[in-house]
């Protein structure tokens, strides 16, 4: 593993850190694709693009939401 492409949030995130540890195979893909797929992966994390604007996320959120970052920022407010 390249250290260089981990997520410099995969320490706080509860996607990385096993929140969702009942579904193994998420876990792994989501790390796969979103924490461990260096700039590409972090920029298209919807976790991430959210904590860059708003300095936190809600924990429900997944990497893969549908949700535009507008009304996730809607919600959280």
């Amino acid at each position: 593993m390249d250290v260089d492409k981990i997520c410099v949030r995969a320490d706080k995130c509860p996607i990385y850190t096993g929140v969702l540890e009942s579904n193994e195979f998420m876990i792994q893909s989501y790390k796969s694709m979103y924490c461990e797929n260096g700039k590409e992966g972090r920029e298209s994390c919807k976790r991430y693009q959210v904590i860059m604007v708003a300095g936190k996320c809600p924990q429900d959120i997944l990497p893969n939401s549908d949700l535009p970052l507008e009304t996730i920022l809607l919600l959280m407010n």
